[in-house]
């Protein structure tokens, strides 16, 4: 660098300047703005100023640096790495807030009630990624490093890694699976073939959350997910028969067993399911609104039954001699 001393502190006195300047945004502007939003619920107000104000302070002082280098005279090679040097923060910062705004917006997308057809904490974290991945490439592009070798070099190091993270990248591409066959989706209730039943909260890239009936979040492999057999009671109508069987005993004739079952159930079709020396076995198909509705069905079809069969047990008793 050359030039009076003086000189040399302006683009330091510019860097302080806007880095000063990006404070008084960030703090005057922005977070109230954040706060503002948050109250009256303007979501995408909100969602630019958090992802903004981060970065603000970065960029002011940036602005300032490059101003202030054209007051002093630089050797070539400085000027160079210095240009690269902001080029390539530049670059970095925009890539990170484009990655979070395309982010932000798959995951208010995916809130829509009405576009509820895939997980969008799985394709946001994919969208920012591979925004941030074109950032990293253009910013070694920028700093002359040759592409072609090195996605040579990433394309043999990325085999080994894929088999060395052969279960995670499974359950990823499990998950892509899930979501784009549009067969499971975030609000669905699901019963798998290995027992767990419950809400589908949210399709993440390596594990499906369930929320069961205990109130539980049950975390599934997505590989799990998508090589089992399973019931989206969501996808059907929202007036289901759900069979409840229940285990009574009884020893006279099963057709007064099937009305009294049949009143038990009030009026839903009754079947004889099994039958030993002591008990028969009924399985009711009750009509429910809603499938979380079902257990509370069950049990009210149950204790009715018993009920009733536990007083006409006890008539028969009084009305033998």
């Amino acid at each position: 660098m050359r030039g009076t001393s003086a000189a040399a502190w302006v683009p330091l006195a510019w860097v302080l300047g806007g880095s000063v300047a990006g404070l008084i945004l960030q703090f005057g502007l922005l977070l109230p703005l954040q706060r503002i939003a948050k109250r009256q619920g303007w979501d995408a107000a909100g969602t630019i100023a958090a992802i903004v104000a981060p970065v603000t302070v970065l960029w002011c002082a940036l602005a300032g640096l490059y101003i202030g280098l054209g007051s002093v005279v630089l050797t070539p090679r400085s000027g160079l790495f210095l240009d690269r040097i902001i080029s390539s923060l530049a670059i970095l910062s925009v890539t990170w807030v484009l990655a979070r705004f395309l982010g932000a917006a798959v995951v208010a997308y995916g809130r829509q009630a009405d576009k509820r057809i895939f997980s969008a904490s799985l394709y946001a974290n994919v969208v920012q990624g591979a925004v941030l991945v074109v950032g990293i490439i253009t910013v070694l592009g920028s700093f002359g490093v040759s592409i072609a070798p090195l996605l040579t070099t990433l394309g043999l190091g990325g085999l080994a890694v894929a088999i060395a993270l052969r279960d995670t990248l499974a359950n990823l591409f499990s998950g892509v699976h899930i979501v784009a066959s549009r067969q499971i989706r975030p609000g669905d209730y699901v019963k798998f073939d290995f027992g767990v039943e419950g809400e589908v909260t949210d399709i993440q890239w390596r594990s499906t959350t369930i929320r069961d009936t205990q109130n539980s979040s049950v975390i599934v492999p997505n590989e799990k997910v998508a090589g089992s057999v399973l019931i989206n009671y969501s996808l059907g109508s929202s007036d289901q028969l759900v069979p409840v069987t229940a285990t009574v005993p009884w020893k006279g004739n099963f057709h007064e067993l099937e009305a009294i079952a049949s009143r038990a159930s009030r009026g839903a079709a009754i079947a004889l399911t099994g039958v030993n020396e002591a008990s028969l076995e009924v399985t009711a198909y009750l009509p429910v609104d809603n499938v979380q509705s079902r257990l509370q069905a069950a049990a009210e079809f149950r204790r009715r039954l018993y009920d009733a069969v536990r007083t006409a047990s006890v008539g028969d008793r009084s009305e033998t001699p």
